[in-house]
């Protein structure tokens, strides 16, 4: 066989080849796959059906479990994971033009999302932007956006009260 030569001693058989990964490869897939993961236990958290467990104490049972996969108390502190639902709320408190725009950018902290809206501003302040950009999938038209103007990215245009008392 040609792999079974035998030259000033080598060894017979195959060669053998020392293969190193490269580390930030191997972290960078690491990071993409477990917020991949994150995400899917995010979204089985939040759509988790009553309706499918026999009672209320298996429901709680179960959310903790989903709670916990999603957040991974084991490897995150806890200021990464008060991050996540953070992060959620500031999304969701925005306009929904804002929200599918802001979704479309995925960010993964709050402080990500408070900069893709400072640079959404600082463009919606530049004259003469025109053109479509990419917004949770879809093509958006500058005109979309401009017409909700800057106002729209501070809370003054959000309710001031949220009514929180249950319906009696």
């Amino acid at each position: 066989m040609a792999t079974d030569l035998i030259q000033d001693g080598q060894q017979e058989g195959p060669a053998m080849v020392k293969v190193e990964e490269d580390p930030f490869y191997v972290q960078e897939t690491d990071l993409q796959l477990n917020s991949q993961s994150s995400q899917i236990f995010h979204q089985r958290f939040r759509l988790f059906p009553y309706q499918e467990t026999p009672g209320p104490r298996e429901a709680l049972r179960r959310l903790r479990e989903l709670g916990r996969q999603w957040l991974s108390p084991e490897t995150h502190s806890k200021e990464q994971i008060l991050g996540l639902p953070v992060l959620e709320q500031l999304v969701t408190v925005l306009p929904a033009e804002l929200q599918a725009w802001v979704r479309g950018q995925h960010p993964e902290s709050g402080d990500e999302v408070v900069t893709v809206l400072e640079d959404l501003e600082r463009l919606l302040d530049e004259p003469g932007e025109q053109g479509t950009f990419q917004a949770d999938g879809q093509e958006v038209l500058w005109e979309e956006v401009t017409s909700l103007g800057a106002g729209c990215l501070s809370p003054c245009d959000q309710p001031q009260h949220v009514e929180t008392t249950p319906p009696a």
